[in-house]
Formats: structure tokens, C-alpha cells, sequence
């Protein structure tokens, strides 16, 4: 087992940065949309804005998750950002753009 076989597990600050960047920051608006359309990402998004309206705005949505909601979001985020672009155009493009 080699130096670079480990995997290094990240910490939930930088779970949540790199589903930032994976996610919000991408040029690739499929991404987006293939994101945020999920049920699971729904859901704890809109638990999230809900503590986040309550705590008058302070942050942002995400700093109200749990580990356990960053690590789903994070998954979910490294397995769609794994597809490339036009994979995710031909399994979402016809909700939008039905023929």
C-alpha cells in the first residue's frame, strides 16, 4: 500500500467549500441543475433556509447543515460533478426542453 493509496478524509469546512466549488462556483449550469433538482438536496436545503431565515440571514444556508447533511451533499456533489456535461444534458434536458 503506497503513500498515495489512502484516502484523506476531509473536514466538514472543507466538504462544504469544495461543494461551493463543485457545485455553485461551475461554469457547467447542468451541474446546478442536476444538483439541486435531487429530493435529498430539496429537502435539506429547505430544512437549511428555514434555520437560516430563523437566525435572521447571519452566514449563509449552508453553515446550518450537520455533518451528516454535509456529507450527503458532498456525495451527491462528487457524484454528479463525476459525469461529464452532455451525460447530464441528455438525462435533464428533456424536463426542460421536452421534444
Amino acid at each position: 500500500m503506497g503513500f498515495f493509496s489512502k484516502k484523506q478524509k476531509l473536514s466538514v469546512d472543507e466538504m462544504k467549500k469544495e461543494i461551493i466549488r463543485l457545485i455553485d462556483e461551475n461554469k457547467e449550469n447542468i451541474y446546478k441543475v442536476a444538483f439541486y433538482s435531487q429530493s435529498e438536496v430539496q429537502r435539506i436545503l429547505n430544512n437549511l433556509i428555514e434555520k437560516w431565515t430563523n437566525a435572521n440571514y447571519q452566514g449563509g444556508p449552508i453553515d446550518y447543515a450537520t455533518p451528516e447533511e454535509i456529507q450527503i451533499l458532498y456525495r451527491l456533489a462528487k457524484k454528479i460533478t463525476s459525469m461529464r456535461p452532455e451525460e447530464l444534458w441528455a438525462s435533464y434536458g428533456e424536463l426542460f426542453m421536452p421534444k
